[in-house]
């Protein structure tokens, strides 16, 4: 712990005390600073019975924290699969963003983000962003930028963001981990596994002309 504060305070003529205290904490493994809170009051009471058996209580505790906790790990590609493409970091701020909701148990604004990750995605592919969602996904299998599959999954993740957008939907957190993974399918498939592959191309072609060559197979009474 590196730091501590605590306010306390009454209310409703001292029938009611609350209490708040926050922490600075710092992993001892890895350093990672973060702040908790602790917040409390007088009526957040869970009733039990003791070692003793006798009743008993103790208050309930209501913790938080910041940056609030990673609830969903970035995948270890994010940061560098813009490479080469023009305005990509408008897709990276997006899918930042995306994980900033989930961290923040925002599931509504997660579901909207991950649909307007798309629709930025589909810019950057050079579909027309005036087309209505059903044509967008048209043109991306046209243009083999997805599969038939990957059709049908990205048409759930705009169908689910609408839902939230215009129906207050709030998924639950494994329908968020599958939409995000629909997410990251699309964005690593679309953009860095091209990227990937054409590093690849380029490394092998350099390493090609520093590889020596096969010499002729020697044969019977030939020189050693």
């Amino acid at each position: 712990m590196r730091a501590h504060y605590q306010k306390s305070g009454d209310e409703g003529n001292g029938f009611l005390h609350w209490w708040m205290d926050w922490y600075v904490l710092e992993c001892r493994g890895c350093e990672h600073t973060f702040v908790q809170k602790c917040s409390t009051n007088s009526e957040d009471l869970r009733h039990f019975y003791n070692d003793a058996g006798e009743e008993d209580s103790e208050l309930i505790e209501t913790l938080s924290y910041w940056p609030a906790p990673s609830k969903r790990p970035k995948p270890e590609w994010l940061w560098d699969f813009g490479e080469g493409i023009a305005d990509a970091h408008r897709l990276e701020q997006a899918i930042m963003e995306v994980y900033g909701a989930l961290d923040a148990d925002l599931p509504i604004l997660a579901a909207i983000g991950m649909r307007t990750c798309f629709d930025v995605a589909a810019i950057l592919l050079g579909i027309d962003d005036d087309l209505p969602f059903a044509k967008k996904l048209d043109e991306l299998v046209q243009r083999k930028k997805i599969g038939g599959v990957d059709k049908d999954r990205l048409a759930l993740l705009v169908d689910a963001g609408s839902a939230s957008v215009h129906r207050g939907w709030r998924p639950k957190p494994k329908e968020l981990d599958t939409l995000a993974e629909i997410l990251e399918h699309f964005v690593f498939e679309a953009f860095v596994a091209p990227s990937r592959r054409s590093r690849l191309d380029a490394e092998a072609k350099k390493l090609e002309g520093n590889v020596p060559s096969r010499k002729g197979k020697k044969t019977k009474g030939d020189p050693l």
